[in-house]
């Protein structure tokens, strides 16, 4: 795969060129700003390593520019400078990663394969396709459990076919991910390598055309196309609807009398200043009520409760004395959170924030279908960004990534298929759903071969689309098996109902003592973790995982009420794969989660 390497040392580039070749990597060398920027213009790389005080364009501007042109491959910055300003000025300006000069190279090279397997692209544990199997570690192929024998090109032609199972590469593509800058082949050389490497695949008896050939367009690894037949009956589709809400209510009706009690305690501190007879232990007690409130309210559809809640948390940190401007902060507090409990059932609430959840880009010109649309989308937590156009989708594009692609044209002409090849050989994981007017074999194959998902017939209701883009995204998530681990059964209880909606098989844990039985019973493909917890920490429940070669490439979310940089920048440290903040609108912990499965997918048989 192919790696940028920035940096005016030409020694040190050259030396760390030469240790990443020898692990299958293609590498480029920039040695200035400017360069550099233009050989991201030029070519696809998986990941660049940048040092900050560059010639012409310093890294950190370089680093700015690349995300604001929607450039998402992992970015290592180095630098001699070691402090925290300049630490947070590169990841402010979109670094994953800081390393500090000098550096051992095999840290170095740890960090880059840490970068690589959080984008799930590569360090996967074997990757499979029916009874071969390709082992990234060893280097070995094997068929049945015969090994076969390849060429380095071989090698990585077929690793590339299996962690992109559904994407078609052209040859210049080929090229482009697999050759450094310096030493590119002709378009002839491609051919030659994969004749070598099916002629090695049959000679093992793999099934003939493992690697077909997409004719006017490259190669892709052998799968058959798929079509949508699925048109859910908008009755099936609200009484979904319902009973996810009643599930939500119910919830919020048994777990209210715990939301009450909390309150009851931080409210004794109230009586407590009055009387001047507030204790430590009273007061911790009212903090960690009010930290669980700040947790879980949100979840059960009252975000303005656990802003409250995250107040009242900082004021009870502090040292109290009973003067009449902490009790009457205190008093305010406890009766804007007891209105917002009491006077805003859960049922009655329908103010998501879309851009916390799901979004969803749709290209209609249609303006009332695409109105009815949104309002319909609106009920999931899904945003609805729309374009009249391809023209508007493509600059829309340009800064904004959306989780699905809604399209909707009457015959799949030459630009439309362009455009759909090129968006999804830019973000393959992004599922296009598409609306045809014509049921027609020949179109629908033409939509299919440019990175289709999901096929819907014309004429479509806003329900039904709205529908089968929620089925798109809970079989993304079908089948998966996530534990979350928090201390507040309120909050479990709640994210429970909330994320099987989306697909998911859930097991949550409140009790760390039955934590590793769990664990193994359960094999989880997803670990999302509290960071607050008695006895045990998130943090340390991290670094055991990460020290335990069984579990060390598990992905693990943090889901915490720190929002500190010192806190999240510790948790990546220690192998954390996201960090989110409670409280947390459920479309959006679902949005993370099927994101990180879908990067990770590629590890997995089909």
């Amino acid at each position: 795969m192919r790696i940028l390497l920035v940096d005016d040392d030409e020694p040190l580039m050259t030396a760390l060129a030469n240790s990443l070749i020898e692990q299958h990597y293609a590498v480029d060398i920039a040695t200035d700003g400017e360069s550099a920027w233009e050989f991201i213009l030029l070519f696809t790389y998986d990941l660049v390593v940048l040092d900050v005080m560059l010639p012409k364009l310093d890294g950190i501007s370089l680093c700015r520019r690349s995300r604001a042109q929607g450039y998402q491959m992992p970015i290592l910055l180095l630098t001699s400078k070691d402090n925290s300003v300049d630490k947070v000025k590169g990841f402010d300006a979109g670094a994953d990663d800081y390393v500090v000069k000098p550096f051992d190279f095999d840290e170095l090279t740890a960090r880059i394969r840490a970068l690589l397997r959080r984008e799930g692209h590569y360090f996967a544990p074997v990757l499979k396709w029916e009874n071969l199997t390709l082992d990234p570690r060893t280097c070995e192929v094997k068929y049945q459990d015969q090994l076969i024998t390849l060429t380095p090109k071989e090698y990585n032609l077929l690793e590339l076919f299996l962690r992109n199972p559904q994407q078609v590469f052209s040859a210049g593509a080929v090229i482009e991910r697999l050759w450094s800058f310096e030493d590119p082949p002709g378009e002839e050389a491609v051919r030659t390598h994969i004749k070598g490497l099916r002629h090695k695949l049959k000679a093992a008896n793999v099934p003939k055309d493992m690697i077909e050939t997409v004719y006017g367009m490259g190669y892709r690894l052998r799968s058959e196309p798929t079509y949508s037949t699925v048109k859910p009956e908008e009755q099936k589709y609200q009484a979904q609807k319902t009973r996810h809400l009643e599930a939500l209510t119910k919830a919020w009706q048994q777990f209210k009398p715990n939301m009450l009690e909390r309150l009851a305690a931080i409210n004794a501190v109230k009586d407590a200043l009055i009387t001047n007879s507030l204790t430590t232990q009273l007061q911790q007690q009212a903090r960690a009520s009010a930290h669980k409130l700040a947790g879980s309210l949100g979840s059960f559809g009252f975000p303005e409760g656990s802003k409250i809640a995250k107040v009242l948390e900082q004021l009870l940190i502090d040292e109290l004395a009973s003067n009449g401007d902490k009790i009457e902060q205190l008093s305010q507090l406890l009766a804007d959170l007891t209105q917002e409990i009491e006077h805003q059932p859960f049922h009655t609430q329908k103010n998501i924030t879309p851009s916390q959840g799901i979004s969803l880009l749709v290209i209609d010109n249609d303006l009332i279908f695409v109105q009815q649309l949104a309002e319909e989308a609106t009920t999931w937590g899904i945003s609805v960004v729309v374009a009249t156009n391809l023209a508007e989708g493509k600059k829309l594009l340009l800064t904004y990534q959306p989780n699905v692609v809604l399209l909707k044209i009457a015959h799949p002409e030459a630009e439309y298929l362009t455009f759909m090849a090129q968006l999804h050989q830019q973000y393959p994981l992004i599922p296009i759903v598409t609306i045809l007017a014509a049921d027609n074999l020949t179109e629908r194959l033409a939509v299919i071969r440019q990175g289709g998902s999901l096929l819907l017939q014309s004429p479509v209701t806003p329900q039904q689309a709205i529908a089968s883009v929620n089925q798109l995204l809970a079989k993304t998530g079908s089948g998966a098996k996530v534990m979350i681990v928090d201390d507040d059964a309120q909050l479990l209880a709640a994210l429970k109902i909330a994320l099987e909606a989306w697909g998911f098989y859930l097991l949550t844990i409140n009790d760390l003592g039955h934590f590793w039985s769990a664990l193994v019973k359960f094999n989880p493909d997803l670990l999302i973790l509290d960071i607050e917890m008695p006895e045990i920490n998130g943090m340390e429940l991290c670094q055991l995982l990460r020290s335990d070669p069984h579990w060390q490439s598990l992905p693990i979310l943090f889901l915490t009420v720190h929002h500190d940089d010192k806190t999240q920048h510790q948790a990546f440290a220690i192998g954390a794969d996201d960090y989110l903040n409670k409280p947390i609108v459920p479309a959006e912990l679902a949005n993370r989660i099927l994101n990180r499965l879908a990067r990770v997918k590629s590890f997995k048989s089909s």
